[in-house]
C-alpha cells in the first residue's frame, strides 16, 4: 500500500502497524515501548515514542507511586494498620473490586487511581472508598478483640 496523502485514518493505522512492527525488537532487548499521539499535516506525520525497560514504571505512574506511598503511611499512622495491609487490600464498590494503586495529590476530587482486579483497568476515586473500607476494618478488629476480651473474663 502506498501512501499519497497523510490524514487522521492514516496516522491511526500507521501507529498500529508501527506498535506492531517494533514489539518483537522490544522484547528482544527486554524493552517494551509504543507509538503515542501525534501531528501531522498532509506530508509530514510525528509521532512521541515512548521506550522504557519492561516492567519499568512510565513517566506518568512514577509521582504518583511516590505520592502513594506518603499516603499509605499517612493511612497507616491515621488507622493504626499495616501499610502492606493497606496497599494489599481489595476496595469494594457497586462496579467491582479494586486494588489501590496511585494516588494524585494535586487532584482534590477524584485523588486515588485504582485497579480493576478483573480488568486491570485504572479509574480514579474519592479517598471515601479506601477510608470507608478501613474504618469498616478497625471496627470489625476492635468488636472481634472485645468479644474474646468479654469471654475471656466469663472464663475467670
Amino acid at each position: 500500500m502506498r501512501i499519497t496523502e497523510i490524514n487522521r485514518d492514516v496516522c491511526k493505522q500507521l501507529r498500529v502497524d508501527m506498535n506492531e512492527a517494533i514489539r518483537s525488537k522490544l522484547e528482544e532487548y527486554g524493552l517494551e515501548g509504543e507509538f503515542l499521539n501525534g501531528s501531522f499535516d498532509d506530508e509530514l506525520v510525528t509521532f512521541k515514542v515512548d521506550i522504557k525497560i519492561a516492567g519499568a514504571m512510565d513517566k506518568r505512574d512514577k509521582p504518583l507511586s511516590s505520592s502513594l506511598t506518603w499516603y499509605v503511611k499517612h493511612l497507616a499512622n491515621t488507622f493504626e494498620l499495616d501499610e502492606e495491609l493497606i496497599l494489599n487490600e481489595e476496595y469494594e464498590s457497586q462496579r467491582g473490586k479494586y486494588k489501590l494503586v496511585g494516588y494524585n495529590s494535586k487532584a482534590k476530587s477524584y485523588p486515588l487511581i485504582m485497579e480493576d482486579m478483573e480488568t486491570g483497568r485504572k479509574y480514579k476515586f474519592r479517598e471515601s472508598i479506601v477510608r470507608d473500607t478501613l474504618s469498616r476494618r478497625v471496627a470489625w478488629e476492635w468488636d472481634q478483640q472485645n468479644t474474646l476480651n468479654v469471654s475471656m473474663k466469663g472464663l475467670d
